[in-house]
C-alpha cells in the first residue's frame, strides 16, 4: 500500500464521528447499564448508571415520554464513565427535543466522566455533591478502529504518517467537541479554554467542589447527598 493510498484510506475512516469516543472501558456494555425510576410526591428521579452507549438514548427517551404529561420535576442522576461521542449526542438530543425541563445531579462518590459531562450540562439546574467527581479528556479513536489499523501492513514511514494523522484528527475533533458540546449556557469560556489546554497532558479529574470553586459554570449548585 502506497503512502498516499494509506492516508486516503485512514482519512476516510477517521472522519466518521462514530469511530471516535471518550473511552469507557471494555466488556459487555448492556450488562453494565441501568436506568432506574423512582417516583416521589414532588419529583420523578431517573438514575442512569453505566457507559454512554446504545441503548442509552432510547431508554432515556422512553422514560421522558412516559412522564411527558406529569408536571412533577424530573431529575436525572448520572453515574457514568463516558463512552461514545456519537451516542452521547443522541442522548443530549433526546433530552433537548422534548418540551420538558430536566435537572441533572451527580451524587456523592458518583462519577460523570468525559461524554457524560455534556449530558449533565443539559440540566436546567445542574447540581452535584461536593464529593462527586467529573473527568475531562481528549477524544480518541475507538478500540475497533485502532485494532483495524494494527492489522494493516504499513512501512515505518507509513506508520509515522498514520500516527501523525490520527493525532491531528483527534486534536481537531476534540476542539470541535469542546466547542459544540461544552460551550453552552453558563459554562465559563475562560475556564473552558484553560481545561482544553490542560487535557492535552492527560485526563483531568475534578470534584463538584473544585468546579464551583474555580467558577467553571459546569455545576450550578452543591448539594449534600448520601454516599452511593
Amino acid at each position: 500500500m502506497t503512502l498516499l493510498k494509506t492516508l486516503v484510506w485512514i482519512g476516510g475512516i477517521l472522519l466518521v464521528w462514530g469511530y471516535f469516543q471518550l473511552p469507557s472501558g471494555s466488556g459487555d456494555v448492556a450488562s453494565r447499564q441501568t436506568l432506574s425510576v423512582r417516583e416521589e410526591p414532588d419529583r420523578i428521579v431517573l438514575g442512569w448508571s453505566g457507559p454512554v452507549q446504545e441503548p442509552m438514548s432510547e431508554r432515556v427517551a422512553a422514560a421522558l415520554d412516559r412522564y411527558k404529561a406529569d408536571r412533577r420535576n424530573l431529575v436525572l442522576i448520572l453515574n457514568s464513565p463516558g463512552g461514545s461521542v456519537e451516542h452521547g449526542r443522541k442522548v443530549v438530543a433526546a433530552i433537548r427535543t422534548r418540551d420538558r425541563a430536566i435537572d441533572t445531579l451527580v451524587e456523592k462518590a458518583g462519577v460523570c466522566a468525559s461524554m457524560c459531562v455534556p449530558i449533565f450540562l443539559t440540566g436546567r439546574e445542574r447540581n452535584a455533591d461536593p464529593e462527586a467527581y467529573f473527568m475531562f479528556h481528549q477524544v480518541s479513536l475507538d478500540r475497533s478502529a485502532k485494532e483495524n489499523l494494527k492489522r494493516k501492513e504499513f512501512s515505518d514511514s507509513e506508520r509515522a504518517a498514520v500516527s501523525q494523522m490520527v493525532k491531528t484528527l483527534e486534536t481537531a475533533i476534540t476542539d470541535d467537541f469542546f466547542h459544540t458540546d461544552f460551550d453552552i449556557r453558563g459554562v465559563n469560556p475562560a475556564w473552558l479554554a484553560m481545561m482544553r489546554r490542560k487535557i492535552a497532558s492527560g485526563d483531568v479529574w475534578m470534584s463538584g467542589q473544585d468546579l464551583v470553586a474555580e467558577g467553571s459554570g459546569v455545576v450550578d449548585s452543591l448539594v449534600r447527598t448520601p454516599a452511593r
